[in-house]
């Protein structure tokens, strides 16, 4: 990594509540002054719907399982025990092409997850990804440039990329570390690990470091600012809002 390299500011969060994860990975999308990558989970377990996702095609969910919606497109992901990910950076700092930005990132987690035991790899073949996929669920169907294990579907991703303030990308990651209730036909990391805190630290390490170095910056731990946190604390009313959720 060259001395001079952007410093990529790393966030580690608990679990947080649904709404409150969308709208600070929102806030970092318009308002972080540099490069952030944020990991955390999700308590209580909820299903999240791509941006251009219709509500009433989830009617069957569960009235106990939370349901909000993404800023970020393609199918819904039941978030349980994972590892999920927000990439907020400059677009100058991923290609332009969407495709090539997939390749580049998914490349650098294939290869941490082999390194810790997981066989998988990146489809070369298959449908290309889409802000409005035919199936409802992310893991339903795998295509080109998903992660797979013999299993499944193994990551879920997707993007958003705006202009105002100034051009920039929101990229999620969710990475299954055991099998959801509503989406069995996922792959999972524990099917070839045992997924310990041992094993979560080491993943969280081992991912900064790799998208880190796949997007040319340097990995150095910090906490949001007070700016990012008021401006989220401001949107999270918008992700609680039925009127949101339900706006397609």
């Amino acid at each position: 990594m060259p001395r001079n390299a952007p410093r990529l500011r790393v966030l580690v969060d608990a679990p947080g509540a649904p709404a409150q994860n969308m709208a600070l990975d929102e806030a970092l999308m318009l308002a972080a002054s540099e490069p952030t990558l944020r990991f955390y989970g999700w308590q209580p377990a909820t299903v999240s719907l791509g941006y251009f996702q219709r509500r009433a095609e989830f009617a069957d969910v569960p009235r106990d399982t939370p349901i909000v919606r993404r800023l970020t497109g393609g199918g819904a992901i039941h978030h349980g025990d994972e590892l999920t990910f927000a990439l907020a950076v400059d677009a100058t700092l991923l290609p332009g092409d969407i495709a090539s930005s997939y390749t580049g990132l998914h490349d650098a987690i294939v290869a941490v997850l082999r390194n810790l035991g997981v066989p998988c790899e990146r489809l070369t073949s298959g449908k290309a990804q889409s802000s409005r996929p035919a199936d409802r669920w992310c893991f339903a169907v795998p295509g080109q440039d998903d992660i797979v294990t013999a299993h499944g579907k193994l990551l879920g991703s997707a993007q958003r990329r705006v202009r105002q303030p100034r051009t920039r990308v929101l990229h999620h990651g969710s990475l299954v570390l055991s099998r959801p209730t509503l989406t069995p036909f996922v792959a999972a990391v524990d099917d070839f690990v045992a997924v310990d805190d041992g094993f979560r630290r080491a993943l969280i390490e081992r991912l900064t470091a790799a998208l880190g170095s796949a997007i040319g910056c340097q990995p150095e731990a910090g906490e949001c600012t007070a700016t990012e946190r008021d401006h989220a604390a401001r949107l999270t009313t918008r992700y609680l809002d039925p009127s949101f959720t339900a706006r397609l």
